[in-house]
C-alpha cells in the first residue's frame, strides 16, 4: 500500500512540474528579450535595457495582432501610433511557442535581423498574447 500511495505521489509531483514548465516556457517574453540580448552582446552591440513604456505599446499591439497580424494597427495607422513617443522599430511573429523558436525565426529574416541588431536602439520589450493555443509575439524597439 505504502508503495502505491508513494508511486502516486510522484507521478503528482512530476506531472505538475512538467505541466508547469511546459507552461512557463510557451510564449516566454523575457526568455526571448534575453536571447535577443544576447545576441546583441555576441554581435558587439550593447543589450538593450527593458523599458515599460514600449512594454505597454508591445501589449497593445500584441493584442492588436490576435485580429489583424499587420504592421497596420487594426484601425490603419500605422504600427507605431500604439506609442509614437517611444516606438522606433517592431518585430512580429505568430506559431512559434518558444522564445527559442521566434528569436531564430526573426534573426533568420532580413528586416527582423536589422532590428534586433539596429545599434541606435537602446530600449525594447516584448509581449506575448496566447489565444485558442497560439502565441501571437511583439517585440518593440525605442532608442
Amino acid at each position: 500500500m505504502k508503495k502505491v500511495v508513494k508511486l502516486v505521489l510522484l507521478t503528482a509531483l512530476f506531472a505538475t512540474f512538467f505541466a508547469m514548465t511546459a507552461f512557463a516556457a510557451k510564449g516566454d517574453a523575457q526568455a526571448a528579450f534575453n536571447k535577443v540580448n544576447e545576441i546583441r552582446v555576441a554581435n558587439g552591440l550593447n543589450p538593450l535595457t527593458w523599458n515599460y513604456q514600449v512594454e505597454n505599446a508591445a501589449k497593445v499591439r500584441a493584442n492588436e495582432i490576435v485580429s489583424s497580424f499587420s504592421h497596420t494597427r487594426p484601425d490603419g495607422r500605422p504600427w507605431y501610433t500604439a506609442d509614437d513617443k517611444v516606438l522606433y522599430g517592431e518585430n512580429l511573429a505568430q506559431y512559434y511557442d518558444s522564445s527559442e523558436e521566434v528569436v531564430q525565426a526573426w534573426m533568420n529574416s532580413p528586416s527582423h535581423r536589422a532590428n534586433i541588431l539596429k545599434p541606435d536602439f537602446k530600449s525594447g520589450a516584448i509581449f506575448t498574447v496566447e489565444v485558442d493555443g497560439e502565441v501571437y509575439w511583439a517585440e518593440e524597439f525605442g532608442i
